[in-house]
């Protein structure tokens, strides 16, 4: 077997481009996966909080908020904003498209077996 050079580049880009992937959509979900930061995102969709106002919220200290703050952000999920002494916090919707996409692949993906499924029982 006689393999080009070029398709060895594009096999290693295309590769890079599926690692990257999904080790962002990890993030994602690594950062959707505790109770209190998709709370946080929550609060957040309504409108902008400041890291001590969300503390004051949950009943957490300010550096607990950070640390789940920092996981967000490190998500994408959400951004900050310095003003003054004052940081802001904002949610991202943006990075939720991504999720949904993946996640309608596996509907699709998990609809069709099951439709399989099913009429293959109903022939038996």
């Amino acid at each position: 077997m006689h393999i080009r050079l070029t398709d060895l580049y594009a096999y290693i880009i295309i590769n890079h481009m599926v690692d990257k992937q999904a080790r962002y959509l990890d993030g994602i979900f690594y950062a959707l996966s505790n109770s209190t930061r998709r709370d946080i995102m929550l609060e957040l969709a309504r409108r902008d909080l400041t890291v001590n106002e969300l503390a004051e919220r949950y009943d957490m200290s300010v550096q607990g908020v950070s640390k789940h703050i920092q996981v967000l952000v490190r998500s994408g999920l959400i951004t900050q904003k310095k003003s003054g002494r004052k940081k802001f916090c904002r949610f991202n919707q943006e990075h939720l498209h991504s999720i949904s996409d993946v996640l309608n692949q596996y509907r699709v993906f998990w609809n069709e077996r099951l439709d399989s499924l099913k009429q293959y029982l109903e022939k038996s």
